[in-house]
């Protein structure tokens, strides 16, 4: 009788966690055009990245690893990627009047607001030279929205979530690349607050869909493996 109980509470989890854990899947073919055109905008950007990534330390096939389902995802959405009434509500109310996805990285207020608190808790703003305005303000805001609209800023911001995530978690340098990019890209997608253990846990979900508003018929796929597919289909597990 217990046995009979235990199972039957035990069931629903069980079957969520099959239906979350990753699963081999051929996401080139699954997002075709839009892998395609991802892989245009990346050939265009690489020698240019090179030089900005490689200022802060970094690869560019790690940075652009990381946020290439966001590349596929801006792909299949980038009719809706100008609202510019949605960017009102943001400056006039905040994260609490509207937070929304920004640019080819689709990078949040809410994520930028957090990533710059963060990084103007330590030294390396001093050590690049690069200072944020965290005053709760429209021109704060305004500032904020700019920057998140420019190419150029999209990289610095990317960039400053990895050395930060690098700097606080020093053993990730010692896995090996494909599972560098795993984590990086879970903490860009999730969290990059939480721990260790959280993320990579978080790495494992499906959680990444390219609806505009999912619905019952949206089809959820984990953002790492895209992440970590991508990586691997064009440096193997190394990085340049």
């Amino acid at each position: 009788m217990y046995l009979q109980i235990i199972k039957a509470l035990l069931a629903p989890a069980i079957a969520f966690a099959l239906s979350t854990a990753s699963v081999a899947q051929d996401y080139q073919a699954i997002f075709e055009k839009e892998w395609i055109e991802a892989e245009k905008y990346i050939t265009g950007q690489k020698e240019i990245w090179k030089v900005v990534f490689s200022e802060f330390g970094l690869p560019a096939e790690l940075a652009a690893a990381v946020v290439f389902p966001e590349l596929i995802r801006y792909s299949a959405l980038q009719d809706f990627m100008e609202i510019t009434a949605v960017k009102a509500l943001y400056l006039q109310g905040g994260i609490r009047g509207a937070d929304f996805s920004i640019g080819r990285f689709q990078i949040k207020p809410s994520f930028a607001e957090a990533l710059e608190h963060d990084w103007m808790q330590t030294e390396l703003r001093h050590e690049y030279e690069i200072y944020f305005d965290l005053a709760d303000n429209i021109h704060a805001r305004r500032t904020r929205i700019r920057r998140l609209d420019n190419p150029g800023w999209q990289c610095i911001y990317l960039a400053l979530f990895l050395r930060l995530l690098y700097r606080r978690f020093p053993q990730l340098a010692d896995e090996e690349g494909t599972e560098q990019v795993r984590f990086c890209a879970t903490a860009y997608n999730a969290s990059f607050r939480d721990s260790y253990e959280t993320i990579r846990d978080k790495g494992r979900l499906r959680f990444y869909h390219t609806d505009f508003m999912p619905a019952a018929g949206t089809v959820y796929y984990s953002y790492s493996d895209i992440a970590a597919c991508y990586y691997k289909k064009i440096n193997g597990d190394r990085f340049w």
